[in-house]
């Protein structure tokens, strides 16, 4: 696996004021439960900002380019209905794609490792 054969996705959320973190996060599970189970999905972590706790981040490493995954992940039908969802409760959504080049007290990305 080479570094451009990987793709790091950061989906930064910004919840409405007075949202109900709990039930954006419930509505989410399920997707995440189920992409954790894609062939490719390599490692998925979910993040509040501790300065904007209405700031939540998805951080997502896939084993496919960016272009793999927007035609055969982002596209499955078990995506919608949480999407849908999920407007409800959000102000704005970033979606951001990046290659690994380096890693540090891990071995999960096709970047570069370093001790």
């Amino acid at each position: 696996m080479t570094a451009n054969q990987q793709v790091i996705i950061i989906v930064r959320f910004q919840l409405k004021p007075g949202s109900d973190k709990q039930a954006f996060f419930d509505n989410l599970k399920p997707l995440f439960d189920t992409m954790s189970k894609e062939p490719t999905f390599v490692n998925g972590i979910v993040q509040e900002n501790v300065d904007n706790p209405d700031e939540i981040v998805f951080y997502e490493i896939w084993n496919c380019n960016k272009e793999a995954w927007l035609a055969n992940e982002e596209t499955k039908v078990y995506r919608q209905g949480p999407y849908t969802k999920a407007a409800e409760f959000l102000l704005g959504r970033e979606l951001s794609f990046f290659s690994p080049i380096g890693e540090w007290g891990t071995s999960v990305t096709a970047g570069n490792h370093y001790s």
